[in-house]
């Protein structure tokens, strides 16, 4: 899977979504105005981050500990590469990314910081009105909660907005609903919305499809010989 894209296009939700939903490891290279960024990737987990002054060398350093080794990090210090190189630009539109997987072996010890599902809801927080309206335009769009949704949860810090939206997502009410319950403005229930779905929170319930009507040939053939009599 190669995922490539501009930032004013494709936001950090929808590229964390894919990368959630497949926990792949690989590198997120992104090209900022000012640096270029390598952001390391482990079972669908940001792990780590650091400049680069040359693309290729990223992909020729193949072994996770090695690469800490050469650049004197330790692993309980990543964190602090993704607060510095990463948490400050979750908003920022101006950049053109690429995802690819492997070209890193990782051992099985590396530390996660903040969840994948934490980066995905601090990124939907940053939502412009129009990113939402692509997503969350129907008001009778109907959301049921994750069968997984007690785990996740754990793994996030939900702002009291989300938790109040998450808590009226219950598979029966429309997204116009929950707007006129929520209490707060719309584009809040919106990006709250957005971020959940990305993040797995939630789904989108199926419609159900009433079954057609259908007329066996011998009732037919009874209704017929009625009309007749008549």
């Amino acid at each position: 899977m190669a995922l490539t894209g501009d930032l004013s296009t494709f936001n950090f939700v929808d590229i964390f979504q894919v990368i959630a939903r497949d926990r792949k490891s690989g590198i997120l290279m992104v090209e900022w105005k000012d640096m270029t960024v390598a952001y390391y990737v482990k079972d669908g987990e940001l792990v780590f981050a650091r400049p680069v002054d040359k693309v290729y060398r990223v992909y020729a350093e193949r072994h996770f500990d090695s690469l800490l080794t050469k650049l004197r990090i330790s692993k309980d210090k990543l964190y602090k590469t993704i607060e510095k190189f990463f948490l400050p630009r979750i908003d920022n539109r101006e950049g053109i990314f690429s995802f690819t997987l492997g070209f890193i072996k990782y051992d099985s010890d590396v530390p996660v910081y903040i969840h994948i599902e934490e980066l995905i809801m601090r990124a939907s927080r940053t939502l412009t009105p129009e990113e939402v309206e692509r997503k969350i335009s129907d008001e009778m769009l109907t959301f049921e909660v994750s069968p997984d949704v007690e785990e996740k949860l754990s793994r996030v810090k939900l702002s009291q907005e989300e938790e109040k939206v998450l808590s009226l997502v219950d598979g029966e009410r429309t997204v116009g609903e929950i707007k006129r319950l929520a209490g707060f403005d719309d584009l809040t229930v919106g990006r709250a919305l957005y971020g959940l779905l990305a993040a797995g929170f939630i789904k989108r319930k199926k419609r159900e499809v009433k079954p057609k009507l259908s007329i066996t040939l011998d009732l037919l053939t009874k209704i017929i010989e009625k009309i007749k009599v008549l």
